[in-house]
């Protein structure tokens, strides 16, 4: 494949850290497939929403002129094409420091390789089956020639905003094993979150920045995407008829809604033993919060 070795315009373009060697782990991030003409709108309410800026910007014109833009958790993808069935797939995309040291890694995970790594305009990729059924796309950052780091611009943050997390949900006795999974792919030791009340009752850890959730009997329906954390002292969204704890954001991207009580000391999450229970204990949650439609901004709800 020939690859650019910069892009066309490259003033309109920016990373913060276009070489992600320098990374100390995996950067996870969940994804959300949106029409190119919507990018712009969509960038701008979640810098709102989570009161920080994008931190890349890019086109990535090998596979038919996307656009891509992170900020937070999130990765947009922008398209003027439809998207392909392996792209709707993919859960995950990771930042990683080096993709041949992360595909190693994986080696006797179970992990199956689905496409090989290839060159790309922002470095290198590849595309992954973890164990779990988790598809996820791999993808190295190296500088295009002449590149310098430079920052997105700045926002005016709120002063007590939401923070979005990665979310995956598995059944409760998959968790221990979750945990494990997720502590090897991300290269990070879980923790147990601080107090979280939500839309169930759930086992929760933080591996890095996802939320693994652990639930009594295994999901079926199609599952949030992300977790929307409210922050302690703010108020979520107020219960509505038929909902399910779930807020829908510009994508559409669904979030599970959880509020976060004043936060006790992280502590390293241990897998649990019939002596030692689950560091992470079991959150509860009494009754549904409110969905909010598409685009509404979480912090404008009603009380």
């Amino acid at each position: 494949m020939s690859v650019p070795r910069r892009p066309a315009d490259p003033e309109r373009w920016f990373r913060t850290r276009p070489d992600s060697s320098a990374l100390p782990r995996p950067r996870l991030l969940a994804r959300s497939l949106i029409d190119v003409r919507d990018l712009d709108d969509h960038l701008a309410f979640y810098e709102r929403l989570l009161g920080v800026p994008a931190d890349l910007r890019m086109p990535i014109p090998d596979f038919g002129g996307l656009e891509l833009a992170a900020v937070g958790n999130l990765l947009l993808i922008a398209s003027e094409r439809p998207f392909t069935a392996v792209q709707r797939q993919t859960a995950y995309s990771l930042i990683v420091p080096s993709l041949d040291r992360q595909l190693a890694l994986l080696d006797g995970t179970g992990t199956t390789v689905l496409e090989p790594p290839e060159p790309i305009l922002p470095g290198a990729r590849a595309r992954v089956r973890y164990p779990d059924g988790t598809v996820a796309e791999l993808v190295e950052h190296r500088p295009w020639k002449g590149e310098q780091a430079r920052p997105g611009v700045a926002t005016d943050p709120h002063p007590a905003t939401p923070r979005l997390l990665v979310r995956r949900a598995v059944h409760a006795d998959d968790f221990p094993g979750a945990v494990r999974l997720y502590e090897t792919l991300l290269q990070t030791s879980a923790t147990a979150p601080p107090e979280l009340t939500g839309p169930r009752r759930a086992r929760t850890a933080v591996v890095g920045n996802l939320l693994l959730v652990g639930l009594a009997a295994a999901p079926s329906a199609p599952q949030p995407q992300l977790a929307l954390i409210t922050p302690a002292g703010e108020h979520p969204a107020s219960p509505a008829p038929g909902t399910a704890g779930a807020v829908v954001l510009p994508g559409p991207v669904t979030a599970e809604l959880w509020s976060e009580q004043p936060a006790a000391a992280r502590e390293p999450l241990r897998p649990p033993t019939a002596e030692q229970p689950d560091a992470a204990g079991e959150q509860r949650g009494e009754g549904d919060l409110a969905a909010l439609p598409a685009g509404a901004d979480p912090r404008k709800a009603e009380d």
